[in-house]
């Protein structure tokens, strides 16, 4: 009994740490609606935009940030990667923007092909996925040159 104990810690240890490398190892791409949203980023850029601060493209349009929800892998990977912080603290961060009015809270989606059919569905709209796409519905938007990081 106290075997499969020991094996069954062991087993959840072993998914929990995995979980946590993939993570913070996904592969990211920033997808944009075709209208307003441009083809290429800087760093600066994307956390400009992100973070609620740049809140209209060059050409006017109004800016909507789409993400996955901090809850799922793909959002925590884009909490660490893009916010440099944990789910809560992304939670928080946008919760006090809006509370202060000096932001939209972004759409928080369960999966990345929701996620693609709202910013294809809008213009101005930006969002970040975990996994490439191809879809010719969407703008791939290039950070640094790079389809995705």
């Amino acid at each position: 009994m106290k075997k499969i104990i020991i094996k069954t810690i062991y087993s959840i240890a072993f998914i929990l740490v995995t979980s946590a490398v993939n993570a913070q190892t996904a592969t990211l791409t920033i997808i944009g609606n075709k209208t307003g949203v441009p083809s290429a980023i800087t760093s600066s850029e994307l956390k400009s935009i992100f973070k609620g601060e740049k809140q209209r493209w060059s050409n006017g349009t109004k800016i909507s940030i789409a993400l996955l929800k901090t809850s799922t892998s793909g959002g925590k990977s884009i909490c660490k990667k893009v916010y440099n912080l944990s789910s809560d603290e992304v939670n928080k961060y946008w919760l006090a923007l809006v509370f202060q009015g000096k932001a939209e809270a972004p759409l928080f989606f369960n999966s990345a092909s929701d996620l693609e059919a709202y910013v294809a569905q809008n213009p101005g709209t930006i969002g970040i996925i975990d996994r490439s796409t191809e879809s010719a519905d969407l703008k791939i938007v290039s950070l640094n040159g790079q389809k995705s990081f």
